[in-house]
């Protein structure tokens, strides 16, 4: 089995992931914390653990998803550029492969971009603009909601909470976006972990779906399955995982 070290496994596709692969591969974590100021102390112990643990692909799913117009930059380009870069450093040190995420917020051009898109924009610049010499996977993906979710800035958290649990949060119910589920997420990058090619960017498939509706689906507790939403399985799942996490039957 191949040895795969997961940074970021707090996050919840990192947790999908391990819930749902850790018998397919040797999985290893490293808990040490980024921070740009000692980013040469943090290289040298990761160089290390790599070597000493023979690992083979490194899945960066350490992020900071704040995406208002905050003015939490510093920590913003802390986990969404600088690690990077410096696991781009350490990947091609080690020859092993990285996989890497971009956000297509970066690539809405029709409003204000926050910190979190521009930060992910110039790690993708710096990723088209350098040379690689080993193997590299970067994902463009859209929003992500599943199971493991507990983020309450982030929709579908706020969303199943108010269905589920008696202490409520502010959810803005009136919104269209695009979302991809976690397991199909992790589907790709399943495949991938066994694609050779050295070079892999892929836009990975989201779907538009308006929340106002879901919410009223689950709250009058439909029964039926039908396909008034895509992905419809993905949002049923997700909602008995919320349910079981609050207790409830």
């Amino acid at each position: 089995m191949k040895n795969i070290l997961i940074i970021g496994q707090k996050s919840f596709i990192a947790k999908n992931f391990i819930e749902d692969y850790s018998q397919k591969f040797n999985l290893f974590y490293f808990k040490k914390r980024f921070k740009n100021r000692n980013k040469e102390k943090f290289i040298n112990i990761l160089d290390k653990f790599i070597k000493k643990k023979k690992i083979k692909i490194v899945l960066n799913f350490a992020a900071n998803n704040d995406n208002s117009y905050s003015s939490n930059y510093k920590d913003i380009l802390e986990s969404n550029f600088y690690l990077p870069v410096s696991l781009l450093e350490l990947s091609e040190r080690n020859g092993v492969t990285l996989f890497l995420f971009l956000s297509k917020d970066m690539e809405n051009n029709n409003k204000i971009k926050n910190f979190y898109s521009i930060s992910k924009e110039m790690l993708h610049i710096l990723i088209k603009n350098k040379k690689h010499d080993f193997k590299l996977r970067v994902l463009n993906i859209d929003s992500i909601f599943g199971p493991h979710d507990t983020n309450y800035k982030r929709i579908f958290p706020s969303l199943f909470n108010n269905l589920y649990n008696k202490k409520k949060v502010k959810v803005k119910l009136k919104q269209i976006k695009r979302f991809s589920y976690v397991k199909d997420l992790n589907k790709i990058i399943f495949k991938l972990t066994f694609n050779k090619k050295k070079f892999i960017y892929k836009d990975v498939k989201s779907d538009q779906l308006n929340i106002k509706d879901i919410y009223s689906h689950f709250k009058i507790k439909k029964n039926n399955t039908s396909k008034k939403f895509i992905n419809y399985d993905a949002l049923l799942l997700t909602a008995r995982w919320y349910k079981k996490y609050y207790g409830k039957k």
